[in-house]
């Protein structure tokens, strides 16, 4: 069954994951509003707190800037859970 209240966007986006002072780049590989799948070679723990900027496909521009929780992690990756959204 299916827990999500959100339903999640395939997507291909640049991201960049900034933890501890320190700047990683990755892809989103799906959104929703209240988080993200993002494919990134560093290991972030659990329930560490990062920042997370995504950059629209078609252009460079940045399309949010947002605080995030890491709630899985897994070799190709991390999900994400926004602590805040842009209608929050």
């Amino acid at each position: 069954m299916e827990k999500r209240k959100f339903a999640r966007l395939a997507m291909h986006s640049d991201t960049n994951i900034k933890f501890n002072n320190t700047m990683y780049s990755g892809t989103v590989r799906d959104l929703s509003m209240k988080g993200a799948f993002v494919m990134i070679d560093a290991r972030i723990p659990v329930n560490e707190t990062v920042e997370v900027t995504i950059y629209t496909s078609s252009t460079p521009n940045m399309l949010c800037d947002l605080q995030a929780k890491v709630v899985r992690s897994t070799e190709y990756g991390i999900g994400l859970e926004f602590e805040k959204t842009v209608l929050d």
